[in-house]
């Protein structure tokens, strides 16, 4: 049987042309690289950088300006939690952080899509209701929080409004007691910390920010609506469906991807939280430091006490509980899309 070899010539000419596309896909990388430099340099330098070295000065006794960093190995990680001249405030301020955030993550996550599919309707004037919903993430947290604190005095706007249906308001800023506290030992409020419940203030924190940060997942879940094929729902209707059926079964299970990026933000954003409770309760977290929040703990640890190498080591133990709680957020809500 006779073989074919190949022509010499079409051989060089698929190298040259393999060559040539290996080359113009190159150029098509390093064009795309160049323009991320500027934007990767700032992240390697102040995000990348400042991490690793954190976490190596979390093992040093370090207070800039005043002494020489003398490694003490974890002892500072040991000091966050047993430290009496501290009084716990870290472990204090993990406990706030999580009642903040299941409180802000789980309201503002169906606010968002209650107000997503909203204005996903067709109904007259839907831009300018977008609008108007999104104008609280537009404004400054501190702009915000210094109405709130007018809104939230004895005599102010909110507890004028509950007194015109005769409900008297509490005292929201001042209240340090837990709100299961007030249900289950309204007397004496004899509950352990952890089981307590947020406090009045960390309530009204917390609603400040539902009512900020809403609005901005809002416009995440309204893009994701707007990929939902409409055949979808005019199968369903066909079939008979009515729209609590098409929620559950069309639009809440093709937005599973969309619900994980909005809790884990959500989530990360409410450990991270400091300027609201800042500007409205100071650097102490009062009442009784029922306010104060990680970040809050790690600024006061590193700039009014000095110890940096201690602040460094409560800012890695915040890390690790904010990617543990991501990981196990992708492992429970399933982000697979079958249509």
């Amino acid at each position: 049987m006779q073989h074919i070899l190949p022509h010499p010539t079409s051989t060089a000419s698929a190298t040259l042309n393999r060559r040539g596309a290996f080359r113009r896909k190159l150029q098509t990388s390093m064009a795309a690289y160049g323009f991320l430099a500027p934007f990767l340099l700032v992240l390697v330098t102040f995000t990348l950088i400042a991490v690793i070295y954190a976490f190596y000065l979390s093992f040093f006794y370090v207070n800039f300006g005043i002494t020489i960093p003398k490694f003490v190995g974890w002892f500072n990680y040991k000091l966050i939690w047993y430290d009496l001249t501290h009084q716990g405030t870290f472990y204090i301020s993990l406990i706030n952080g999580i009642w903040y955030t299941a409180g802000v993550v789980s309201i503002q996550t169906v606010l968002a899509l209650l107000l997503a599919i909203l204005i996903n309707q067709k109904i007259r004037f839907k831009g300018i209701y977008r609008t108007l919903f999104y104008l609280p993430s537009l404004t400054s947290s501190v702009a915000i929080s210094l109405i709130f604190i007018w809104l939230y005095k004895p005599n102010g706007g909110i507890n004028y409004v509950l007194s015109l249906i005769h409900i008297k308001g509490p005292n929201w800023l001042s209240d340090p007691t837990g709100f299961l506290a007030h249900i289950f030992a309204p007397h004496n409020g004899n509950l352990p910390y952890i089981l307590a419940g947020p406090s009045t203030a960390l309530i009204a924190i917390i609603l400040l920010a539902i009512w900020t940060t809403a609005p901005t997942f809002m416009l995440i879940y309204l893009a994701a609506l707007q990929d939902i094929p409409d055949s979808l729902y005019e199968a369903a209707r066909i079939d008979g469906a009515n729209e609590w059926q098409l929620l559950r079964n069309i639009t809440i299970p093709l937005l599973r991807p969309t619900t994980f990026l909005v809790v884990a933000l959500g989530t990360i954003g409410g450990f991270q939280v400091f300027d609201q409770i800042y500007v409205m309760q100071g650097p102490g977290g009062g009442p009784i430091n029922t306010t104060i929040v990680p970040a809050l703990t790690i600024y006061n640890t590193a700039f009014t006490n000095g110890l940096t190498g201690l602040a460094c080591a409560e800012a890695v133990i915040l890390f690790v509980v904010i990617f543990a709680l991501t990981v196990l957020q992708r492992r429970f809500i399933d982000t697979s899309i079958q249509y």
